[in-house]
């Protein structure tokens, strides 16, 4: 029989150290909708695979008691390069965001132009801020060596479009409460997460803007092999308290041309390490004595460096990883 658990339980059993599964999570109410960008605006025109919509409309709409409170947060979820939404094969983040609906979150999974890497365009440029220049192209439009993303194409016009559509689709779930009075994003309402490429844009909108939580799964990568060193942009000053991120990587990853021990180097130049040593999520058990760092060499045996790169993420996992994403998704931030 399946546990039907609130926040309180859900945090209690997190900091107990017990290990919560997905199947845990109340599964009654949960949707996972299609949504093409150009129904939201007509002038995008390219990268027009669905975005998803996921939500427990017993949580959001009818507040079962029973259930977990609607926590008024949108989770905002970037996929890495060349990845979609749709489930192929069981594999993809799809288990992570029910995951996330089924703890009370909106949750998007938002479809961009992500067809180039980060690490293609800036792993051997000179400029110390070049992947800060090249990610503010896709987050917010603009230029960036020889690519052009519009306004229209970045991921700011489309999460904003996105909302606008569902406010006028699905008037009960009020999407708009993610929304400013002037028709912008009320970041501070918003828990941003992504893979790979995408754990790195969700990195720089929290150093942008002040954001509720960073999810990075994979990520960042940003580490500049020109100049031997992190990206320039981690030492800047960041609109969201550190205290705020937590990624999670693989002991075996070196996808980016960013090795495990250059990932790390990335974490501790964020700040991330003040939280505490890295947790290795395969020996601990939540809350990982409250780490910002997490780390796995699951399932314990070589593999290679493009199915370690997923294997957090990875639905298949999702019996193994769902304590992870419960601690990162539910941790208490300041």
């Amino acid at each position: 029989m399946k546990i039907i658990l609130s926040v309180f339980i859900l945090l209690t059993v997190i900091s107990q150290g017990v290990h919560g599964e997905a199947s845990d999570l109340p599964q009654p109410g949960l949707e996972s909708i299609p949504i093409k960008p150009d129904s939201t605006d007509p002038s995008i025109t390219q990268f027009d695979e669905p975005h998803y919509i996921y939500l427990n409309r017993d949580i959001v709409v009818s507040q079962k008691p029973s259930l977990p409170l609607d926590r008024h947060q949108l989770l905002l979820f970037l996929p890495g390069t060349h990845a979609s939404g749709t489930p192929r094969g069981g594999k993809g983040p799809f288990k992570f965001l029910e995951t996330a609906a089924n703890l009370g979150y909106h949750v998007i999974f938002l479809n961009y132009p992500n067809d180039v890497a980060a690490a293609e365009m800036c792993n051997n440029d000179r400029d110390p801020g070049a992947f800060e220049q090249f990610r503010m192209a896709l987050i917010a439009g603009g230029t960036f060596k020889s690519m052009t993303i519009s306004r229209t194409n970045s991921i700011e016009n489309r999460l904003i479009k996105l909302l606008l559509h569902l406010k006028q689709i699905r008037p009960m779930e009020h999407w708009e409460q993610f929304l400013d009075e002037h028709g912008g994003i009320k970041w501070d309402s918003i828990a941003v997460a992504g893979q790979s490429q995408g754990g790195g844009h969700a990195a720089l909108i929290a150093y942008k803007h002040q954001v509720a939580r960073v999810i990075c799964l994979g990520a960042p990568k940003d580490f500049n092999h020109f100049l031997n060193r992190p990206a320039a942009w981690y030492l800047e000053s960041s609109a969201t308290s550190k205290n705020r991120f937590f990624a999670i990587n693989h002991d075996q990853d070196s996808m980016g041309n960013c090795t495990p021990a250059e990932q790390i180097e990335n974490l501790r130049a964020i700040g991330l390490e003040k939280f505490g040593a890295p947790a290795n999520v395969d020996t601990e058990k939540p809350p990982y004595h409250h780490a910002r760092i997490l780390t796995t060499d699951y399932p314990g045996t070589k593999v290679d460096s493009r199915t370690a790169h997923g294997t957090a993420i990875n639905s298949k996992n999702a019996e193994v990883f769902s304590p992870v994403w419960i601690y990162m998704l539910t941790e208490p931030v300041e």
